[in-house]
């Protein structure tokens, strides 16, 4: 079942007004691996060309949409999707989201030159999210990102677990924690059926390190607050997966 994943850079910093807590983004992802034809060298070297002409190609739009791409690092078959990686492409409305797929489509097609991609992208989705407060407004360069699948319980109540959830991650911040969070919603391409979670709950942390550190400080600090025991009144999820990840486009 292939997970829908995102992580977004811009965090919001700390608010007591719950209902402008979360700031809604749209995103598209694209499931890929390396071509099993194509020996290691190769590929690598088709690589640093097609990245390289990818991020100018990116950068040279003026937009609001920006791209990463994830790499797993603890994940099993299952949550991978059999995939070696993924790219996210989060953006303000679907809108912006769309003319953004657009431009990317035609000046890569328009230019005999652009580089050949050493990838196989078969599959792709998109997803709803809302973004909750964190502790940074600047991109990471490098980051780890962990995502646990949830589903409500029977007397949830959407709206209260939002607030919950904001509520405890502020604490978890205020005790030494970095990152951000946000609730995933799949749509379109998104998995189904009775085993398909309702959503996603993800945290990003600046690094391994640091998400180690978070770890230690919800074990030792953050763990069994009011507001952490009560998101679990309205949601259960299964262990998380955890990847890492660097920007491709800003």
């Amino acid at each position: 079942m292939r997970i829908l994943l995102i992580i977004f850079f811009s965090f919001f910093v700390f608010s007591d007004d719950h209902d402008a807590m979360y700031q809604e983004v749209h995103a598209a992802y694209l499931y890929c691996s390396v071509d099993e034809d194509l020996t290691d060298t190769k590929a690598e070297k088709m690589w640093e060309k097609w990245l390289a002409a990818y991020k100018e190609m990116a950068e040279s739009l003026e937009d609001e949409v920006g791209t990463v791409m994830l790499f797993p690092f603890n994940t099993n078959e299952e949550m991978r999707g059999g995939d070696d990686m993924f790219f996210v492409t989060h953006a303000p409305s679907m809108a912006a989201l769309g003319a953004h797929q657009v431009a990317t489509w035609n000046l890569m097609n328009d230019d005999e030159n652009f580089p050949e991609s050493p990838m196989v992208c078969e599959n792709r989705s998109e997803a709803f999210q809302r973004v909750g407060p964190g502790t940074s407004e600047d991109p990471y360069d490098f980051f780890t990102v962990e995502y646990w699948p949830c589903n409500y319980t029977e007397n949830a109540d959407p709206i209260a677990l939002r607030k919950a959830q904001a509520e405890f991650a502020m604490e978890h911040y205020a005790n030494g924690a970095e990152g951000g969070f946000r609730f995933i919603y799949p749509t379109s391409g998104g998995p189904r059926g009775d085993d398909a979670p309702d959503f996603w709950i993800s945290a990003a942390a600046p690094g391994i390190a640091a998400r180690g550190q978070n770890i230690d400080i919800f074990r030792a600090k953050s763990y069994g607050s009011e507001a952490e025991q009560e998101r679990w009144n309205h949601m259960t999820c299964d262990r998380s997966s955890t990847w890492t990840g660097w920007p491709l486009h800003n």
